[in-house]
């Protein structure tokens, strides 16, 4: 008799293991389904903040660029609007355009 209840109790044991171990991997799934989502969601924030960070550098280096320079442009520019006035003094048209006769 004893080896009976033995038995069902083993059965008993197997059994309810058998339902702990699918509850466990059930609870891992969901388990690793929120780590992907929260590695997600980090990855997307930190492209963002990246991507900001990048274009105020970028912005920043193209306001270096234009002050360290501004001398430079301002003669180039200064030399067109001269050349512009010149030329139309002269009588003749500053244009892109080619002549048509």
């Amino acid at each position: 008799m004893s080896s009976i209840t033995d038995s069902i109790s083993s059965l008993l044991s197997s059994i309810l293991s058998i339902f702990r171990d699918v509850l466990n991997t059930i609870l891992s799934f969901f388990q690793s389904i929120f780590a992907v989502l929260q590695n997600l969601l980090s990855s997307v924030f930190n492209l963002s903040t990246n991507l900001l960070s990048s274009t105020f550098d970028l912005t920043k280096g193209l306001f270096n660029f234009l002050l360290s320079n501004i001398v430079v442009i301002g003669v180039l520019a200064a030399a067109f609007v001269g050349y512009s006035v010149y030329q139309q003094q002269q009588g003749r048209t500053v244009s892109g355009e080619k002549k048509r006769n």
